[in-house]
C-alpha cells in the first residue's frame, strides 16, 4: 500500500473513533463537549447540534496529532527526508493504539 493510502486509513481509524466516542456518548466526548467555551469561539453561537458535531472533530485532530508523534520521531531518528511507508505505518498503529485507549478510557 502507498503512503497515501495508508494516511487515509489512519485519518478513517481517527473519524471513526470519534465518532463511536459521540455516538456512544463516553466520557471524553462528554468533557470536551462540556469545555465548548474554552475551545468554541463565541462569535459562532453555542448551537448544540454544531457543537456536538465540532467535539468530535477535536477528538479526531487531536488523535490524529497524538499518533503522529511516534512516526514523526522515527522519521527524525532513521534520517528519511520522504515518508515512507513504514512511518505510515506506525502513524496508522498509534493511530489504532490511541484510538482503542480513548474508547476504552471513555466507556469505562
Amino acid at each position: 500500500m502507498t503512503p497515501q493510502g495508508l494516511f487515509v486509513l489512519t485519518m478513517g481509524v481517527c473519524l471513526g473513533g470519534s465518532l463511536l466516542h459521540m455516538i456512544g456518548g463516553s466520557l471524553l466526548f462528554r468533557m470536551v463537549l462540556a469545555a465548548a467555551p474554552l475551545w468554541w469561539p463565541e462569535i459562532f453561537g453555542y448551537y448544540l447540534s454544531v457543537l456536538i458535531y465540532a467535539s468530535s472533530l477535536v477528538i479526531a485532530t487531536v488523535t490524529l496529532m497524538l499518533s503522529g508523534v511516534p512516526a514523526a520521531l522515527y522519521e527524525r531518528l532513521s534520517g528519511t527526508r520522504e515518508t515512507t511507508v513504514a512511518s505510515m505505518t506506525i502513524w496508522l498503529v498509534s493511530a489504532v493504539l490511541v484510538t482503542v485507549a480513548g474508547l476504552a478510557i471513555g466507556f469505562a
